[in-house]
């Protein structure tokens, strides 16, 4: 399917046992949607864990679109990303705010 193919879809919701994608209904994806612009935490729903040394891209916040390297995880909610485009200044944020960049092959 075509949405597979953005950088930002890695797989479908699909019903516990089964394979077809979940039908989820308009009034819950409306919810989930308002959660997602309105919280003051990030939502992060990452299978692949960060690793410290790993570049970074800030996808969520006032610092979108810097990139940056991991210097340090605090359990699951926190991370410290260095940017240098604040003259090296580690920031601390949600572990939601920032995606992996994939190196080129």
């Amino acid at each position: 399917m075509e949405v597979l193919s953005f950088s930002t879809v890695s797989r479908y919701m699909v019903m516990r046992g089964e394979s077809s994608p979940a039908v989820i209904p308009d009034e819950q994806m409306a919810r989930f949607r308002f959660m997602l612009d309105y919280s003051e935490e990030s939502i992060s729903m990452n299978s692949a864990p960060l690793a410290r040394g790993e570049k970074v891209r800030v996808i969520k916040g006032p610092l979108t679109g810097l990139v940056g390297e991991l210097v340090h995880v605090d359990g699951k909610s926190k991370i410290a990303v260095r940017l240098n485009m604040l003259g090296c200044a580690c920031v601390d944020m949600p572990v939601g705010y920032v995606e992996p960049i994939m190196a080129a092959v």
